[in-house]
């Protein structure tokens, strides 16, 4: 049950973190410097904050959930959350990558964005206006730690928000404080003054508008329209699975799929855009300057490392479960199914084999499927009436080394397909 929204209080945290610096210049004798610095702190609490609620957006994004790669699609696409002791809600593995790519390329680009705007003032930080800062940073950050505790924990607001929509305060920040810094160089020349006039009344607009769009069901902003909100991600709908038990359920044994999840690593790097970090470094070693060949190394082996855990993530971590005339993909760690697909929808069946399987003795069948999916090029978000996860949806599924393929396909009951296919061998 939804616990009582208390908007009340997330205005009150908005209005009073936006009230410090302006109060600390009236009544404590806050210099420029000192209000710019605690804007600046202001930034790095929303980006803090909203990078907190990514892991436990319960919903996923609109334009996300067909994600085929090789990187991140794997976990784009994974169903199901890890419950965690205590009051904290539900994390799901889904929402990692986006922290991490939030982390680190969106927050230090915004970060670089605000301490460009407060070098604007050629500030001089004394040792007194360190702990003047250090008040308002604290207060500013504890209000924005009240406003997400109360509307995004409290009242579970983690339910209605997909990893991009928690992000989407401090994504929106980042365009104000590009706009705030173009503005404000414009007015540096008039005083300083005027440059911390730009900052607090565009900083407060910016703040009570996004709070309006953001609990007015009836309100899209710009940003909303852009690039979505709360509103237009996708509720996640659970993969329906038949009653009775799987007559049959196969997976790939854990040495093949590790072995598997190395090979497909050290493959990506040779396949992708990585292969010119090699090429960096053996332009390092040709020029006598091997120690600079260890940076490009260890981001190869980086990209190596992500895509050897998407890997797995797609094939160790799953079994298929073969239900008569239905085929369940079923993750056994987060118990969740992934993916189903109906034997009528069924079209063809192929058998091939890569280096793993040849390695071990397996093969790799894919059931092929019909598919009415329909890719619609949109200047805006979609309407929140227009968009729903089609989870039951039947989609040609992949089964990655399996011992036998003909065993799966007779318990799927395409047997018949099978052998008018692959001709009865596997």
């Amino acid at each position: 049950m939804r616990r009582p929204s208390t908007p009340r209080l997330g205005l009150l945290a908005i209005l009073g973190s936006n009230a410090v610096a302006p109060l600390g210049v009236l009544f404590l004798g806050w210099s420029t410097t000192v209000l710019l610095a605690v804007f600046a702190v202001e930034v790095v609490a929303v980006l803090c904050w909203s990078l907190v609620k990514i892991p436990f957006a319960r919903k996923r994004p609109n334009d996300g959930v067909e994600d085929d790669s090789r990187l991140f699609g794997p976990f784009h696409g994974k169903r199901g959350s890890v419950t965690l002791p205590g009051p904290v809600p539900p994390l799901y593995p889904r929402n990692l990558l986006p922290l991490l790519v939030a982390a680190a390329f969106l927050a230090p680009l915004e970060l670089g964005l605000v301490l460009g705007l407060f070098g604007l003032a050629d500030p001089t930080v004394t040792d007194e206006m360190v702990g003047r800062i250090a008040l308002g940073g604290v207060g500013v950050f504890v209000g924005h730690g009240v406003e997400t505790a109360s509307d995004y924990f409290h009242d579970e607001g983690y339910r209605h928000h997909s990893p991009r929509s928690a992000f989407s305060p401090a994504f929106r920040q980042f365009f104000a404080v590009g706009a705030l810094l173009f503005l404000a160089g414009a007015v540096t020349a008039v005083g300083t003054e005027a440059l911390v006039t730009v900052v607090v009344v565009g900083k407060f607009a910016h703040d009570l508008r996004t709070y309006q769009v953001e609990h007015d069901p009836e309100k899209r902003g710009l940003f909303a329209r852009l690039f979505g909100s709360a509103e237009t991600e996708i509720a996640p709908v659970p993969v329906a699975v038949p009653a009775e038990s799987p007559a049959y359920r196969t997976r790939p044994g854990r040495l093949v799929t590790g072995f598997d999840a190395v090979y497909r690593g050290v493959r990506y790097t040779v396949t992708s855009a990585v292969l010119y970090l090699y090429v960096l470094v053996g332009a390092a070693v040709f020029v006598g300057a091997p120690q600079l060949a260890v940076y490009p190394l260890v981001l190869a082996s980086a990209f190596a490392a992500l895509r050897a855990l998407s890997r797995y993530v797609r094939v160790g971590t799953v079994e298929y479960r073969c239900y008569g005339d239905v085929l369940v993909v079923y993750d056994t760690v987060l118990d969740e199914p992934q993916a189903r697909l109906e034997r009528g929808a069924v079209t063809g069946v192929a058998v091939r084999t890569d280096v793993v399987d040849r390695l071990f003795g397996t093969r790799t069948v894919t059931f092929d499927a019909a598919t009415d999916d329909a890719t619609a090029v949109r200047l805006t978000a979609p309407d929140p009436d227009e968009v729903e996860d089609d989870a039951n949806a039947n989609r040609p599924l992949t089964l990655p080394h399996v011992e036998d393929a003909a065993a799966v396909a007779e318990a799927f009951g395409v047997g018949w397909q099978f052998e008018r296919d692959v001709g009865g061998t596997d």
